[in-house]
């Protein structure tokens, strides 16, 4: 298991002071996030078409913050990404979070949380959850789902490894109570803790939104030594247009001795 070093950790949240984004990668979705170190993104996207890019903006009511929107085409996805995969469980900690406020909520998935492909392919996000079975096209992924065609709308937990879906009750990865309420802040972070040689990660998931929050706690499958990044990703499961709103994305990873 890897140690702190004399430094501990580094935390980095976004203040949205400067534009840190990029669309997409060199050779995918037409991306203009380039190897020259100059550029200074932090975070890629990607968007289908007929979608509105992310961009940093400003409001009475949302104050600084990063606004997108999908025009409700039926299976759009939006992304938004850092620029690598930076995270290995066995760095020791890691963890993600977001605030992200929509003001509709209805007809669509979300994912937050570590995935193993910065950005996908048009229309395919990491994990969908019909009724009550998980459909998972990543080959790793850790965090959070949230899909209003499940049997209960409402956030939860889930991960896959080596493209081996977990085999937790739905039940106990189901955070009851958690539903949306539309123009909401949702704070969300997933940490990941290393456990040794040998032995998957362990994750700790939190949310807060309207009022509530819930922490839930698993040993997982997801391998010590995956390559992940920073991963939110919104599809339509309609025609239902929505704005999407981030506030304070940020991330932690220890430093190994």
């Amino acid at each position: 298991m890897a140690n702190s070093g004399r430094i501990g950790e580094i935390t980095f949240i976004d203040n949205l002071a400067a534009n840190t984004m990029g669309t997409g990668l060199i050779g995918l979705d037409g991306g203009t996030l380039a190897t020259n170190s100059a550029y200074g993104l932090v975070w890629v996207q990607s968007l289908d078409t007929g979608d509105t890019s992310y961009v940093i903006s400003q409001s009475a009511t949302l104050g600084q913050h990063i606004a997108g929107s999908g025009t409700g085409v039926n299976d759009n996805l939006k992304e938004f990404c850092s620029s690598d995969t930076m995270f290995y469980g066995q760095t020791g900690f890691n963890a993600v979070e977001i605030m992200v406020q929509f003001d509709a909520v209805t007809n669509m998935t979300f994912n937050f949380g570590f995935h193993d492909d910065v950005t996908e392919s048009s229309s395919v996000i990491p994990v969908e959850l019909s009724t009550a079975t998980w459909a998972s096209t990543a080959s790793t992924f850790l965090g959070f789902v949230f899909d209003t065609q499940a049997t209960n709308d409402e956030l939860h937990c889930f991960w896959v490894d080596d493209d081996t879906d977990t085999v937790v009750a739905l039940g106990d990865l189901r955070c009851k109570g958690m539903a949306l309420t539309a123009n909401k802040w949702l704070y969300m972070r997933v940490e990941m803790q290393d456990c040794g040689s040998g032995k998957p990660v362990r994750a700790t998931f939190h949310a807060v939104h309207d009022g509530k929050s819930i922490t839930k706690e698993f040993d997982t499958t997801v391998d010590r030594d995956a390559a992940l990044c920073y991963y939110f990703g919104v599809v339509a499961t309609s025609t239902t247009p929505r704005g999407i709103f981030i506030k304070a994305p940020g991330w932690t990873q220890t430093i190994a001795d």
